[in-house]
């Protein structure tokens, strides 16, 4: 190993990728709101990666996994989704989909091995995200029209071997998160009839932070046990809402209210298996258990006061209630060669929004995962490729949403079916020095 060339080579291109994924949108689709994709290898698994962590993306995964990692390695990746969700109204709602638009998601991770037995890694990526944009017209557009939920994780990790077949490893977690939400504002004026719609968009950034753990063990020779846990992460936010009114409306056209917002962002478990005992495959099984039950109700806190339901009050709260959820992920990988990779997975995945708060602005629900991949090694790269197709099973809302108890009108509440599925592709390369 070369310290000085790492530091000129892997530090230099770590920052100029980190640069790269602060300037990502960050919009996507996962698991309520949660990201899992954030590496190829794992992709193309459908994410079932956990027992096999076998690359610098581990410090996402199973950070116990780095001390599989022998040299300096630097590695980047970047994912396409292409979301589309198409709502089927009731007796008051036309039919509606969301605006056709790609988002982008990416990692960095940077790896450096002081021995055998002691890894350094640090990481940079996306683990929760949300886009979404309705028509301005939609039956549901007193509930929603706009949201983006970006977050960015610094994860800095340290893997130790504490026998030859048992590793540990530990992670620090410093997380930021900014949010946008959109939606119009009926307005009625007595004498004067019903004016243009207004809009309120609320603006939020906060920071929180958390630990991550991970271990691998292999009691037999090409068996191998994973584990990983990553705790909650409270996020305290601090923004602006802001209320935009027709030029004829009695009250000022436009109001900002500063305000507040605390997001607690789920604990996640996970544990698996990988066997590569049946050379050349590799097979893996992963469930994971989220605490999305943190997410019982959205609560703003404002400096001035608001009319809700004709009540002044500085306090708007929305309830969710979440409940915890499991998702189970089957994975295969194929060694065609010394050089090429192909893998193949599957995931099911449990939605945690009851029938109660389902909301066009997540409206989740089970979803079915099909992932293929490949790897590919040419000189002192490796370079990544995976697919995956998200189908979310139809969900049907029915009930009665609003703010503080106090109901958005019927033929507002966009009661009817949606229909959703996610296109994902992945794109990703290593470099070890």
């Amino acid at each position: 190993m070369k310290p000085t060339r790492f530091g000129s080579g892997v530090v230099r291109a770590w920052c100029v990728a980190a640069f790269l994924v602060f300037m990502l949108p960050g919009g996507a689709l996962g698991a309520g709101f949660a990201l899992f994709q954030q590496g190829t290898a794992a992709m193309g698994q459908a994410n079932a990666f956990v027992a096999e962590a076998s690359d610098p993306s581990a410090i996402f995964y199973n950070p116990a996994g780095l001390t599989q990692i022998k040299r300096p390695t630097f590695y980047k990746s970047l994912i396409f989704l292409y979301p589309t969700r198409k709502y089927e109204g009731g007796a008051f709602g036309r039919p509606a989909e969301t605006n056709h638009r790609y988002y982008h998601t990416g990692a960095v991770y940077g790896v450096y091995p002081f021995n055998d037995n002691v890894v350094l890694g640090v990481g940079l990526f996306n683990p929760f995200g949300l886009g979404s944009a309705w028509p301005p017209t939609w039956a549901g557009r007193y509930l929603t029209t706009y949201s983006q939920l970006r977050t960015y994780n610094l994860n800095p990790t340290l893997a130790i071997k504490l026998l030859d077949n048992l590793s540990l490893g530990l992670g620090a977690n410093f997380m930021w998160s900014n949010v946008t939400l959109k939606r119009k504002l009926p307005v009625a004026i007595p004498g004067v009839g019903v004016l243009p719609d207004g809009e309120m968009t609320l603006k939020g950034f906060g920071t929180g932070a958390g630990v991550n753990v991970g271990v691998l063990y292999e009691p037999l020779q090409g068996v191998r046990l994973g584990f990983h846990f990553r705790s909650e992460t409270y996020v305290g936010h601090q923004g602006q809402l802001d209320i935009a009114l027709p030029v004829r409306a009695p009250l000022r056209a436009n109001t900002q209210i500063d305000g507040s917002a605390g997001l607690t962002y789920p604990a996640n478990i996970t544990f698996g298996v990988s066997v590569n005992r049946f050379k050349p495959w590799t097979f893996n099984v992963d469930a994971t258990w989220t605490g999305w039950s943190s997410y019982d109700k959205l609560q703003i806190n404002l400096s001035n006061f608001v009319l809700v339901g004709g009540q002044p009050t500085t306090v708007l709260t929305q309830p969710k209630n979440w409940h915890d959820a499991w998702a189970l992920r089957f994975g295969v990988a194929y060694d065609v060669n010394e050089k090429m990779k192909l893998r193949a997975g599957y995931l099911f995945d449990m939605t945690p929004v009851p029938d109660g708060t389902l909301d066009p602005q997540v409206p989740d629900s089970n979803r079915h995962v099909f992932s293929i991949g490949s790897d590919y090694k040419i000189w002192k790269l490796n370079l990544g490729l995976a697919y995956s197709f998200i189908y979310n099973e139809p969900r049907t809302k029915n009930n009665l949403l609003g703010t503080n108890g106090v109901p958005v009108p019927v033929q507002f509440q966009a009661n009817g079916t949606y229909k959703s599925n996610n296109h994902s592709l992945g794109f990703s390369i290593a470099h070890t020095f």
